[in-house]
């Protein structure tokens, strides 16, 4: 085989390699399926302090929409015997990142966010604030991809 012929090969082979992945999905960033619609994918409850007589709690839960492949998310807080419910829509292009629900900057508050793949910084993207009086819903920063 001639010089000139090897590296042709190679820059060849390299092509037909990187063309399989992208087909596939399996080069690059690793995307999360996304979920079934009813799927609890992201949860999470603290105790409200403030009552020692009923022994509340607050809580949110992230559940897949059946509008999921638009990145749709139902969101339901409870703050004690009090339920809301809401939606969250994710950006576009990040409708399959791993979502995440950190504490809030107040008790009763959480904020939802996402990390994307292969990195691991937390992405705030929509708080939930709970009190005895009100549930406020509300997208906090914005993104594109």
């Amino acid at each position: 085989m001639k010089k000139k012929q090897i590296p042709a090969l190679l820059l060849a082979a390299s092509l037909l390699f990187s063309c399989q992945n992208a087909a596939t999905g399996t080069g690059g960033a690793k995307a999360m399926p996304l979920p079934v619609p009813g799927t609890v994918v992201a949860s999470m409850s603290t105790p409200v302090n403030e009552d020692k007589l009923n022994h509340f709690s607050c809580s949110v839960k992230v559940v897949a929409d059946s509008n999921i492949a638009a990145g749709v998310y139902d969101i339901d807080a409870d703050y004690g015997p009090n339920f809301a419910e809401g939606q969250m829509t994710m950006p576009k292009g990040a409708g399959n990142f791993r979502l995440v629900i950190k504490n809030g900057p107040v008790p009763c508050s959480f904020i939802i966010g996402f990390k994307m793949p292969d990195d691991s910084t937390f992405y705030d993207y929509y708080e939930v604030d709970c009190s005895k009086t009100q549930t406020r819903m509300q997208y906090i920063k914005a993104y594109t991809f």
